[in-house]
């Protein structure tokens, strides 16, 4: 059995951290030390990761969270923003129960509106059973495998939908053509910012792709991929990189080109790039239930459901008499709890 201890994690310990992290071959881009910064930052939240430490002093698991202060308590997700996996990391069965129990321990004892786990897609073998909560809702995990020694290209074609092959050829015949431009923000944003306003979407702020720089490096831990016709940039596509994960993160086009099919063109290429760099398996995210459109999308790329889970606990009940607005208001880019729940 072993013998652990909690610790919360400092800045004494980002060594021994991203060494953790870096020997988790589950570990996703929400999990790194890069991405806790840079969502303080953006966000204006706190950070409190409960760390399980032997008696070495070296992390064997963490339960990352941040949080924010309001009128009805601090609210605690792992993670926020857009969703973003959290939950406990760990090679060790045992080092989980421990962190199930040192969760529910901080949520018992501490005065809060309420706390919420988002589990990894990636070990969706875990047990969170015993975690305290009363809310329990899920999205769908879209993961392509992209994984080949060989004929990358055809192999990943062989693997979409013919309707999806079909896009990919209609833009090479169009004339599209694709390239890595890093530099490419600002396009990104706008066309990001015009693409969800026209879906009645929320769209990142300005903020998060003016950070991007601050906090990863192009190419090592993010690229943009554009598509261009007739010297015109028409749509653009910003992925992250971490172990063996690609993250499909922030995708847009101009709306009057979107017949071209650029879009799938970038895809497929950036897909080829990826498997040929040694990466096992794209990301597209998750998918709420309604989202019928999009599932489909992602669905004929090739992909495996993996559901995963929001475990959420509401500790001031007054939460459920607040109006959508109201939490939106004080606690945006957090999850406090699903609107459906809501009594008003």
């Amino acid at each position: 059995m072993l013998s652990l201890k909690t610790q919360v994690l400092d800045l004494s310990m980002r060594d021994t951290y991203n060494a953790f992290v870096a020997s988790c071959s589950h570990r996703i881009m929400y999990h790194t030390w890069k991405y806790k910064d840079f969502i303080k930052e953006l966000l204006n939240v706190e950070e409190h990761y409960l760390c399980a430490v032997n008696t070495d002093g070296q992390i064997q698991g963490v339960l990352p969270m941040l949080y924010k202060n309001g009128p009805l308590g601090a609210v605690y997700n792992s993670l926020p923003f857009y969703g973003s996996n959290g939950g406990i990391l760990t090679n060790n069965k045992e080092v989980f129960e421990f962190l199930v129990k040192e969760y529910n321990q901080f949520v018992n004892e501490n005065l809060l509106c309420s706390s919420t786990v988002i589990s990894n897609p990636l070990k969706p073998e875990d047990d969170y059973s015993d975690l305290t909560q009363n809310y329990v809702d899920y999205r769908i995990g879209q993961f392509s495998e992209i994984h080949f020694t060989e004929n990358h290209a055809g192999q990943l074609m062989n693997m979409f939908h013919y309707k999806t092959r079909n896009m990919i050829r209609k833009a090479i015949k169009e004339g599209v053509k694709v390239e890595i431009d890093n530099s490419a923000i600002d396009f990104l944003y706008e066309t990001h910012h015009e693409n969800m306003i026209a879906i009645g979407g929320k769209p990142k702020s300005k903020k998060f792709f003016d950070l991007l720089n601050k906090y990863y490096k192009s190419e090592k831990d993010y690229r943009i991929y554009t598509a261009h016709l007739n010297g015109n940039t028409i749509s653009a596509l910003l992925l992250f990189y971490t172990g063996e994960t690609v993250e499909y993160y922030t995708p847009v086009i101009v709306e009057k080109y979107r017949d071209k099919q650029a879009l799938s063109l970038i895809i497929y290429t950036a897909m080829i790039d990826a498997s040929v760099n040694g990466y096992k398996q794209w990301n597209w995210g998750g998918t709420w239930t309604t989202q019928q459109g999009v599932y489909a999308f992602k669905k004929k790329w090739g992909t495996k459901d993996i559901k995963y889970y929001y475990y959420t606990h509401i500790k001031n009940q007054n939460t459920l008499n607040q109006t959508k607005e109201y939490l939106l208001k004080y606690y945006d880019n957090l999850f406090v709890v699903a609107f459906d729940k809501l009594i008003t």
